[in-house]
Order: structure tokens, then sequence, then C-alpha cells
């Protein structure tokens, strides 16, 4: 049986993360794409490991599982239901740690005024004692936490040392029970999903309800927020900042007014990576390769690409 390596995938690994792949397989082939195209070795493949053009999956009949190397699957959800001999897996809950600790560094920066001295740093002007005042510290927050998924369970751990009241909803959560809560919120943190129910979920009703001393935090999909509107609130400080993780267009376009607003953290859809990345995502797949030899519908994270999730 033949792996195929997706091409983005394949590029970011480097020769030693390839090597140690090769020294783990047993009994498959391994081909790492330079070039993700219909060709001889993508039509012979029976699994791939990464994110290929959508399209190049319903073109297989070979092609018996992909496990892609994200939790996002958006760009699939078009093909709808398909051949009941493929199957989807995503990595979710691989990213969670990392992100809700990017979630918690991005409040901080914001609370701390260390985005200010940044700032000041690269202008060379030293204020000093008068940013002093101007800092908060996290303990005894009002945060409400929006998506019950694995990234906000663990953020939910990280901060109950500083004795923040937390409430929690999901996308199915009744709009006047979460705007009577954003109102109050301090911090508001989104980790929902991208899928056509979480489309602007954020819209002006929601937006319009947080007050001048939240921070709103997404750490989930760009799409599910009114981003237009989102600017306009952070450019007249009706709200004390954002940060940022994920933005509607990816990357974010160059006359886009969030690069020039000095109260959002951007963390350009970093929040999930580390430094062991690559070797992570290769022991996950390893992990269901062992699953898909004993029965492929005993793989883990399994998707509905027709339903979103």
């Amino acid at each position: 049986m033949l792996i195929y390596v997706a091409q983005e995938l394949s590029n970011s690994l480097n020769k030693s993360d390839k090597n140690y792949f090769k020294s783990k397989i047993k009994g498959f082939d391994l081909f790492f794409s330079k070039s993700d195209k219909f060709d001889k070795n993508f039509s012979k493949s029976n699994i791939v490991f990464g994110n290929i053009p959508p399209d190049m999956i319903k073109q297989s009949s070979n092609l018996e599982w992909v496990q892609l190397e994200s939790t996002g699957f958006s760009e699939y959800m078009h093909l709808g239901k398909l051949n009941k001999k493929i199957i989807i897996t995503n990595l979710k809950g691989f990213f969670a740690k990392q992100v809700a600790q990017t979630a918690l560094g991005s409040i901080l920066a914001i609370y701390r005024g260390i985005i200010k001295t940044e700032n000041l740093k690269n202008k060379k002007k030293w204020i000093g004692d008068p940013i002093r005042s101007h800092l908060s510290i996290l303990e005894k927050k009002y945060v409400v936490c929006i998506g019950n998924g694995s990234i906000n369970k663990i953020f939910k751990q990280y901060i109950r040392p500083f004795n923040c009241k937390i409430i929690s909803f999901n996308s199915n959560s009744k709009n006047s029970d979460i705007i009577k809560h954003l109102k109050r919120a301090e911090l508001v943190i989104s980790a929902l999903p991208g899928t056509n129910k979480t489309n602007n979920f954020f819209n002006k009703t929601k937006l319009n309800s947080l007050n001048k001393n939240c921070i709103f935090i997404n750490v989930g999909r760009g799409n599910s927020v009114d981003e237009k509107y989102l600017i306009k609130i952070l450019k007249k400080n009706l709200i004390r900042g954002a940060a940022l993780d994920v933005t509607k267009d990816e990357p974010l376009k160059k006359n886009s007014l969030l690069w020039s607003l000095d109260n959002v953290v951007l963390t350009q859809h970093t929040g999930g990576g580390s430094d062991t990345e690559n070797l992570d995502k290769i022991d996950y797949f390893l992990n269901n390769l062992k699953n898909f030899k004993i029965n492929k519908n005993k793989l883990i994270n399994k998707v509905d690409i027709s339903k979103g999730y």
C-alpha cells in the first residue's frame, strides 16, 4: 500500500523528520509529493497524509483514508458526501494546548502593556511610569467562552488559578443568554469551528453588546466574526482590544486596518505551532495508522464533511 504525503506537509518536513518517518513505517511505501496533482503516484495511493486539493479526493479510485494535518476542513465541505470507501480524519484536539497558551499569552500582552511597550521600543521612545496605571491583572475577570471543544476546555484550566468567573456557551446556545453575559464580559474567547452555522456568529448585535473593558479573542475561525464591524468598534475604542489568531482573509490583506490598530494582537494563525509540531503530527499519524491496520472503522477523529464536523 502507498502512503502519499501531501505537498505542503512534505515541504515542511526536514531531512531528519522524513528519515524518522521512514524508520517508523513498516509494510507501506512512502511518497513525499513535491507538487499535488493527479499523477500516477497519487492514483496508486491508498492513504493520504496532509491536506491535498479537495477535488483530488473524488478523482481517486484507490483512496481509502485521508489524514488531514489540520483541525479545520472547511475547504472540503463543498465535496458533499464521498464514496463510502473514503474516510477523512482530522487533528481534532491536537493543537488545543498550543492555541490555549497563545490565547493566554495574547491576553497578558494586552493586560500587561507588552504591546504598547514593544511599540515604544521600536520607536526608541521611553515613557515609563505613566504606563503603570493603565495596566491590568487577570485575577477575577468575567470570562465568556464560546465553543465547548478542547481549546476552551484547556483554556479554562489555565485561567482557573486566577479565580476568574467563567461562563460557557456553544453555537447552539440561546442568543439572548449569550448576549446577557457578553454585556458583562471582560474577556470573550471564541474557539468556534468554521461551519455554515457559525458564519458571522459574532454579528453586529453580539459585538455591540461588548463593553469598553472587554477583550475579544478569536482562536477558532475567521468566518465566525463580522470582521468589518469588529474593526469599527476597535477603531472607536468601544472595546479594550482584540487578540486574533485567525482572520477572514489569510494571509491578511495589506490594506486591512487590523495591521495598524494598537489595541490588536495578530498571531497570524500560528497559535497551534510548536517546535515539535512536525514530529508530533507524524506520531499522531502513525498511531492512527495502527487503527487503520486493524480496521479502518477504528480510525479516530473521523469527520463528516457534508455536515461540517
